[in-house]
């Protein structure tokens, strides 16, 4: 009966023990379902930007209403909308150069921000003007997704 009873006891243990290291179902499937790489679309919407390519920008932004752009003086393109139509104006305009660099980027589950450094010129010629550019992207549908373009002057110290 002792040897039973201790018998019984180990198989209860381990039964627990090993029970505990599996994971839960819903562990399982979270782990399973891997986020998408962030730094490619970041590129892509960079190189949408400087190629002046509308419709591969327009592929990065949030399907929502959502989205808005801060310039650096601070005027703000409230939604979506507003900002598909700046750039298509923006875009024509084939005198200005941009040249970003990215300096730190942000990935988590669900949203991922992008802080870049930027020189901006009216022309080729014109003085550049720097700026902070902060890029909030959010996952949706499995893909990242443009929903906040916040820019910062740099004013000269």
């Amino acid at each position: 009966m002792v040897k039973h009873g201790i018998s019984l006891f180990v198989i209860t243990i381990a039964s627990t023990v090993t029970g505990s290291c599996t994971p839960a179902p819903d562990r399982m499937v979270q782990s399973a379902v891997e986020t998408p790489a962030f730094e490619p679309v970041l590129d892509a919407h960079l190189a949408a930007i400087m190629g002046r390519d509308l419709k591969a920008f327009n592929a990065t932004l949030t399907s929502g209403d959502n989205l808005n752009v801060i310039f650096p003086n601070g005027k703000v393109l409230p939604d979506t909308q507003a900002v598909r139509d700046f750039h298509s104006e923006w875009f024509a305009d084939k005198d200005w150069v941009m040249e970003p660099r990215v300096i730190k980027v942000i990935k988590g589950e669900d949203l991922a921000t992008a802080l870049l450094k930027y020189s901006y010129r009216d022309n080729a010629e014109g003085k550049p003007r720097m700026n902070w550019l902060l890029l909030v992207f959010k996952l949706e549908n499995g893909a990242w997704k443009l929903v906040h373009d916040q820019n910062t002057e740099i004013e000269d110290v």
